[in-house]
């Protein structure tokens, strides 16, 4: 999986985590399609049949309802998920964080997209969350994850707030939806 592709699923984990979510050994996150996500941060609902956008987006869509991110025919999909993210140079300790936000940072980051990796970031996010006392928290919990995803690991999110709330198009509207929205915010360039 492309590190960008590897880093949108985990930030995906890392919201289910904090809105109470585990995430099944499979990778799969039940309400995040990473196939409808990517589409829609670029500004295609997903077009029609003889669209290569539509045609990735459904493959993907298929691969990640099933748990299958790391399937070789992805390839489409974690060329686009390149050119939304671009990643810098981690700061010197940012990579070596085990606990907080900025563990939570690292494990995305060192994570390689598997269906067990994206279960431990979940879990770890899951425990990050319980600390919160209300909504209004755990949203600026999420919030400084992406401000830490983006200052101490340089990840950034081609495109402005507009693209993000294009999310509302192809996402449930629930608290899940609304953490990994402030996450995206926080990587914005």
């Amino acid at each position: 999986m492309s590190n960008a592709l590897s880093i949108l699923s985990g930030i995906g984990a890392a919201a289910a985590g904090l809105a109470g979510e585990k995430v099944a050994k499979s990778g799969s996150i039940p309400g995040l399609d990473i196939a409808a996500i990517i589409p829609a941060l670029l500004g295609k609902s997903g077009g029609g049949a003889g669209d290569l956008l539509g045609k990735v987006a459904s493959v993907a869509s298929v691969a990640s309802k099933a748990g299958l991110l790391n399937n070789a025919k992805l390839g489409g999909v974690a060329e686009l998920a390149g050119s939304l993210l671009s990643i810098g140079k981690a700061s010197g300790t940012a990579s070596k964080a085990k606990d907080g936000i900025a563990g939570l940072a690292a494990a995305i980051m060192g994570g390689d997209g598997s269906g067990s990796a994206l279960s431990s970031i979940a879990s770890m996010a899951l425990g990050l969350g319980k600390t919160a006392k209300d909504e209004k928290s755990l949203t600026g919990m999420a919030s400084d994850l992406g401000k830490t995803l983006a200052g101490s690991f340089g990840v950034s999110l081609g495109g402005a707030a507009s693209s993000v709330n294009a999310l509302d198009k192809v996402l449930e509207p629930d608290i899940k939806t609304d953490l990994f929205k402030s996450v995206l915010k926080g990587i914005i360039k």
